[in-house]
């Protein structure tokens, strides 16, 4: 729905914009955060807009009740348009041209290189309102229109996957350029960036991902900084521009499986495809609680409470409801670093029996969960943080801490490294506590298996962010 408004004044320091709108004879206010773009007065973009500028912004729409005597608000694209904007307001959201990303020529019968994606069970269910309801919305304002692009909705666990091996890897593997934006959480990129590996070739072309993160925890889109406002990272997919998305490889030993179907079922690691049961990721690779606990939460009744789900799982893992008490995880850990002249190194951690062992490229599980503080933006160091046996209650001290800007590193207890990679061997008897997790994907290693983790050298997506993330 589109609005027009007389006069605009922009306050930096509360990020407030203030439109007189003539319609309705009053002053509206709207927060930076809610700001989608603001588009010129040209065909431009392909779509025309007259004289004035138009300012996209999100907006929330009170609907229904549910049963609570309170109102559900669901988000839409609004716009408004203005005449003269303010300098700073121009500085802030003006989308001049549709990026490269999105200026994508048509292949051979006018096939789309410019996907949609959208993951419709991720998280709570969001990616396909938001989809409809504001990507959509949004899109038709810059001129995008239903030919220009193709929508994928996905139906199972596989529909990545499919989407990866039927269209975006035969054309990545012939040097075709191509945009897919994901609505999805972390496990979308890992769908991806897994089945793009064998379509890599000396014509390959790498694909450019926009994340607009629907998942549980979003921990790629919290440390890439595309979650930061209320567009779900829509604005930095409009105004960002590509970057290499640096990755691991994990190995995994012969006899490992894939969890699937909340843990119900499994399938096969080492398939005709990838014979070295090699999974890669983006985000973590963790064993002990933080794998357990994304893998008890996994399930349709758990997501239901969102990242609340996480905390949730670690409290019956570290106080069981049966009066047991907390498993502690057998292993031997070897990590992989480098000394000050590049060289590399084995160090072995110094015990036998831990609670947390977790490797990350990223700075945040969560938006508020900072699990490596020292992390920034795609900068493609892999770091580890791990602690050994603890009481129950100072593990979840602990965990708060990385809460309140990842003070739990400064605990003597945390031990926070920059590594190369990592060996775990796991010796436990039950498979229940042989469980790894990559970026929200669960393997059960084998009875006396292992797991090599290393940095990865080459990218095989391309991710767009702002350039002040």
């Amino acid at each position: 729905m589109a609005y027009k408004a007389s006069t605009t004044s922009v306050d930096t320091e509360s990020q407030i914009i203030t439109l007189y709108r003539d319609d309705v004879q009053q002053s509206v206010e709207i927060r930076f955060q809610d700001v989608i773009g603001l588009l010129p007065p040209t065909s431009e973009l392909g779509a025309s807009q007259g004289k004035e500028y138009t300012l996209l912004h999100i907006g929330k729409t009170e609907v229904g009740d549910n049963g609570s005597n309170e109102k559900e608000k669901y988000m839409t694209t609004e716009s408004i348009k203005v005449g003269d904007p303010p300098e700073v307001l121009l500085d802030h959201f003006l989308i001049s041209r549709l990026p490269e990303h999105l200026s994508l020529p048509s292949g051979k019968n006018d096939e789309c290189h410019l996907h949609i994606v959208v993951s419709v069970k991720s998280g709570i269910c969001e990616a396909e309102v938001f989809f409809n309801d504001v990507v959509q919305v949004a899109f038709h304002a810059l001129g995008l229109l239903g030919q220009h692009y193709q929508v994928h909705k996905t139906s199972s666990e596989q529909s990545i996957k499919e989407f990866v091996n039927d269209v975006l890897g035969p054309r990545a593997g012939s040097g075709i350029a191509q945009t897919a934006l994901l609505l999805s959480g972390d496990g979308g990129i890992v769908d991806i960036i897994n089945t793009l590996q064998s379509f890599r070739s000396t014509k390959f072309l790498q694909p450019t991902i926009g994340l607009l993160p629907m998942g549980t925890g979003n921990a790629l889109a919290n440390s890439a900084g595309l979650n930061r406002d209320s567009t779900r990272g829509l604005r930095s997919f409009l105004r960002g521009h590509p970057q290499n998305l640096p990755m691991f490889a994990a190995r995994f030993s012969p006899n490992s499986r894939y969890m699937i179907d909340e843990g119900r079922l499994t399938e096969p690691l080492n398939t005709k495809e990838n014979p070295h049961g090699v999974v890669y990721g983006a985000v973590v690779c963790s064993w002990a609680l933080h794998a357990s606990l994304v893998a008890d939460s996994d399930t349709t009744e758990y997501r239901k409470f969102g990242p609340q789900r996480f905390q949730m799982a670690a409290k019956e893992l570290l106080d069981p409801s049966d009066g047991s008490k907390p498993h502690l995880y057998s292993g031997r850990v070897t990590l992989f670093k480098k000394n000050g002249d590049g060289q590399e190194y084995t160090e072995h951690l110094d015990r036998t029996k831990h609670m947390y062992i977790l490797a990350t490229l990223v700075s945040n599980l969560e938006e508020k969960l900072s699990i490596s503080p020292r992390s920034t933006p795609l900068d493609g160091q892999l770091r580890l943080v791990h602690f050994g046996e603890l009481p129950s209650a100072e593990v979840m001290r602990i965990l708060g801490l990385a809460f309140q800007g990842g003070k739990h590193v400064l605990e003597a207890s945390v031990g926070y490294d920059s590594i190369e990679g990592m060996r775990i061997e796991l010796d436990e008897e039950e498979s229940h506590w042989r469980r790894i997790c990559v970026d929200g994907k669960i393997i059960q290693v084998g009875k006396g298996g292992w797991v090599v983790i290393r940095k990865e050298l080459g990218a095989v997506v391309n991710l767009v962010v702002e350039d002040h993330a």
